[in-house]
């Protein structure tokens, strides 16, 4: 475990997020004449950030405050809980050029990284307090991980693609393949090297993970409102959070290698939902979109 935190996660959080950050910003697409930006539609955008920075975190309060816990299982699910800030990672999908509502996730994004400087630390203040610890995260360290590697690369990304378009459209979508599969791979290792640690979580713990991220979908899902596309938006939001700040937050506590695992399985865990959230509400879609021919009637020819 103690090589994996000092050779895998390193990697992952000082090379690969900063370079999926830019490469999400070099996907985003231009804000077309008939699209409003998110800031622009305050309602919209307050229900929102309800769900992801406020309805998700007291859903996960209330399941650690109800479900007996160890310390260690509850401190490592909040954390990744309240680190706030829509990894990049979760968001190539949904913000490339071709992805519906790509403008409203990367709005989205930007407005959530930018506020998880002032909302984490805030957050764990409060959390210490309900759960009678002291709890102190430093604005600096979070607007460090924050800028660093996720909202300064993922504005390089965006400038870039505005100054070079045709470099952007072409090495965008190969860059996205090449991180998506590497990425996988780095967390595949991950995991295998960590099977002990995550199996120590319990089952109970894994449980718990799993509720968190369902209801946090849920969440997303019911607060998205009537556009399928923002719903989906929403939901992916409300569940991934941000597992890089989360990793550079366990990792400063002395029990450090028991915490991470936890950090790690509700990213798992997380990323499984929005999966399986999107392929159920892809499906939906497509049944609804099929033309019913009516028995004996011809088929159309197109």
């Amino acid at each position: 475990m103690r090589s994996v935190i000092k050779d895998v996660f390193p990697v992952l959080l000082a090379v690969l997020i900063p370079l999926a950050a830019f490469t999400t910003g070099l996907q985003a697409p231009r804000a077309g004449g008939r699209d409003v930006r998110l800031w622009r539609r305050p309602p919209e955008l307050l229900r929102d950030l309800l769900a992801v920075l406020i309805l998700v975190p007291l859903w996960a309060i209330f399941l650690v405050k109800v479900v007996p816990l160890s310390p260690v299982v509850r401190g490592g699910l909040l954390i990744a809980v309240l680190a706030v800030g829509i990894g990049p990672v979760a968001g190539l999908k949904r913000m490339g050029p071709k992805a519906t509502n790509a403008s409203e996730a990367l709005d989205l994004n930007l407005i959530v990284l930018a506020l998880s400087m002032i909302f984490v630390p805030i957050a764990f203040v409060i959390v210490g307090v309900l759960f009678h610890r002291a709890v102190h995260v430093g604005a600096g360290a979070v607007a460090k991980v924050v800028l660093g590697r996720a909202l300064l690369p993922l504005l390089l990304g965006l400038g870039a693609a505005r100054l070079f378009p045709r470099a952007a459209a072409a090495a965008g979508p190969w860059l996205a393949k090449i991180l998506n599969v590497v990425l996988l791979m780095t967390v595949a290792l991950a995991i295998v090297a960590t099977w002990k640690n995550l199996a120590a979580v319990g089952g109970v713990g894994w449980l718990v993970c799993a509720a968190v991220a369902v209801g946090a979908v849920i969440i997303g899902h019911l607060l998205g409102g009537s556009d399928k596309d923002s719903r989906g938006v929403v939901a992916a939001a409300s569940a991934m959070r941000f597992p890089a700040l989360a990793l550079v937050l366990a990792a400063a506590l002395p029990d450090s290698q028991r915490v991470i695992p936890v950090v790690i399985v509700y990213a798992v865990v997380a990323f499984l939902a929005a999966t399986a959230y999107g392929v159920v509400m892809s499906r939906r879609r497509s049944k609804r979109e099929t033309p019913i021919v009516p028995i004996g009637a011809a088929p159309r020819r197109v």
